[in-house]
């Protein structure tokens, strides 16, 4: 490889629970290589997340979180020595400063308000070069944290989307989509709600969906469930996908049930596919809930089997709902921004210098 490619690093917020920060991560890692594919990637992860392997990016494990490891993973940083560091979601002052102190560039990349308001704080500010708040509408940034930013020139972008393109389905999965089944994915599948993994109350729902329709029900477990799949369901169930396939997936089915993390839900909106939505754990997803149920792009519902089954054989029973539901996402005008996001981190990974 030249020495000039730049080595970029990502500190995705990772642990048992929620992966959606990594996924994001592992998207704009895709969309940098093809913009430059000597650039030299890298990710920094807890080991509890258990995410595959990607090849787009040399993977890099932690006892913990991100946070909670912070001395490991400021030796990590150390030793890379990255001219650029991405941290969504997670990342100490002194894990930025490791890399700014070295001539490296440092992103800041929120999708939630708490995450957001960290990036304000004038300790953090010093070190970061750019902030990349994503979701729509945008919030309020307010008089205060505009000039705040301008004092410690740090440059806001908004941003949509940030996701996988759709891939290709593998052979089994293509042939038996012809089926136009209902989706049903919780997410990383991490998430436990009233003492049960949310895949399994999603799964409970897939059962009473196929026995009253009729329609093939799928479920989606998540690379971080920790149960198995059951053996002897009528539903079919898939231990994990990489977010691409997942994407594809999304795309041909019939309906999808889906949770209301922030990447899953910008998934399911992008696939353009009757939706109903269930918040399944994170403080920001009874907001983005509410918000897209009120723009009338997806159907609400509790994170109950019972409660989910119900929303899901009246909207399969109700053509008309499906298709103000499409209507709405059109109207949401959601934009895929990973590659606009993407270039502007190769750009600034070949600008490293320290600012003064």
């Amino acid at each position: 490889m030249p020495p000039s490619a730049p080595r970029i690093l990502f500190v995705p917020a990772s642990g048992p629970s929620g992966s959606g920060e990594v996924f994001r991560a592992l998207a704009l890692a895709h969309a940098l290589r093809r913009i430059d594919p000597e650039s030299e990637l890298h990710l920094l992860i807890s080991r509890q997340a258990r995410i595959a392997h990607d090849p787009v990016a040399h993977h890099h494990l932690l006892d913990d979180t991100p946070a909670r490891a912070g001395d490991q993973a400021k030796a990590v940083i150390e030793r890379l020595d990255p001219a650029l560091a991405i941290f969504d979601g997670s990342g100490r002052t002194r894990q930025l400063g490791a890399v700014r102190r070295r001539g490296g560039r440092v992103v800041w990349v929120s999708n939630r308000p708490g995450r957001r308001r960290r990036a304000f704080w004038p300790q953090r500010m010093r070190f970061i070069d750019v902030h990349v708040m994503v979701g729509q509408p945008f919030p309020h940034i307010g008089r205060l944290a505009r000039a705040l930013a301008y004092m410690h020139r740090v440059e806001l972008i908004t941003a949509g989307a940030i996701t996988m393109p759709p891939g290709t389905l593998p052979p089994d999965l293509a042939e038996a989509v012809r089926l136009r089944p209902a989706v049903f994915v919780a997410g990383g599948g991490g998430q436990v709600h009233a003492g049960r993994p949310v895949t399994e109350i999603l799964h409970d729902a897939a059962e009473r969906f196929q026995a009253e329709t009729g329609r093939p029900a799928w479920v989606v477990y998540g690379p971080q469930h920790r149960g198995t799949p059951r053996p002897d369901s009528a539903v079919r169930t898939i231990p994990a996908l990489p977010s691409e396939t997942l994407a594809a997936l999304l795309e041909r089915a019939e309906l999808v049930v889906v949770g209301a993390g922030n990447m899953l839900s910008n998934q399911a909106l992008l696939a353009g596919r009757p939706c109903v939505m269930t918040a399944t754990g994170g403080h920001d997803q009874p907001a983005r809930l509410k918000r897209l149920a009120a723009a009338g792009a997806v159907v609400e519902a509790a994170l109950d089997a019972g409660t989910l089954a119900d929303a899901a054989i009246r909207l399969a029973q109700d053509r008309n709902r499906r298709k103000r539901l499409m209507e709405g996402v059109q109207r949401l005008a959601l934009s895929d921004d990973t590659a606009r996001v993407a270039r502007m981190l190769s750009a600034l990974a070949a600008s490293r210098a320290i600012r003064s």
